[in-house]
């Protein structure tokens, strides 16, 4: 059928780009982080999209006010690719460790609330939904200030990934409440097929515009040693 159809896509389109990512990194003299977290971004992502496109990590909800289709390994995918993605932009913008761990904690946090609303039945789980969007707030407040950080890192391309994030991430927590875990307004062929495009844009789009930037001044200046690593 259609869902299983876009998991498909998800997985193909997934898996294709981690090899790309794979082959960039390996490709040149020196591998660097950004190349790396890409890579693992996709590859994580292709993991995901194929077990639910086999039937695993997807629970039939029945103790809601009808039966739900719950795709809890997305949740797996996104508590690990979305604080990578976070990584990546906080790298560009030559962030501190608080910072980043910010980053990173208010974003596991948004996922863990979504996955336990979804999880839970009405109207407990709206709660979980509204908590879940406040700690997606703050990542994007802490987003905008490193975008606007007064030493100017990152320059056009720190703009460009960090409001190609916001616009994605922002469809996450619109799909979650008119979609199968919240009101079920939307039907489950069209929330897959929109969670899979926006997460190819927002994994695959973002890893192709990061690296095509990232290239130019990595090797001619290297962020500096407490973030710029090679492996």
């Amino acid at each position: 059928n259609s869902v299983r159809h876009f998991l498909l896509i998800g997985f193909l389109g997934m898996f294709i780009g981690s090899i790309v990512f794979f082959y960039m990194g390996i490709s040149r003299k020196v591998n660097t982080v950004s190349h790396v977290l890409v890579f693992f971004i996709a590859a994580v992502a292709s993991i995901s999209y194929y077990a639910m496109w086999a039937g695993l990590g997807v629970e039939y909800k029945t103790t809601d006010t009808t039966p739900r289709v719950i795709f809890w390994a997305r949740y797996l995918d996104w508590i690990i690719t979305l604080p990578l993605i976070l990584v990546n932009l906080a790298l560009m913008s030559r962030s501190d460790t608080p910072t980043i761990l910010g980053l990173v904690g208010n974003v596991v946090l948004y996922v863990l609330c979504a996955l336990i609303g979804a999880l839970t039945v009405a109207p407990y789980k709206y709660m979980w939904w509204v908590g879940g969007l406040i700690f997606l707030i703050i990542v994007f407040v802490h987003l905008l200030q490193r975008l606007n950080n007064a030493e100017g890192y990152g320059g056009d391309a720190l703009k460009g990934l960090t409001w190609l994030t916001i616009l994605c991430w922002i469809v996450y927590p619109i799909v979650w409440i008119v979609g199968s875990e919240g009101t079920g307004a939307l039907g489950l062929s069209q929330e897959v097929g929109i969670i899979t495009i926006i997460d190819l844009i927002a994994k695959i789009g973002f890893g192709f515009y990061l690296l095509a930037n990232v290239d130019a001044p990595e090797e001619s200046a290297p962020l500096n040693q407490s973030s710029q690593q090679y492996v």
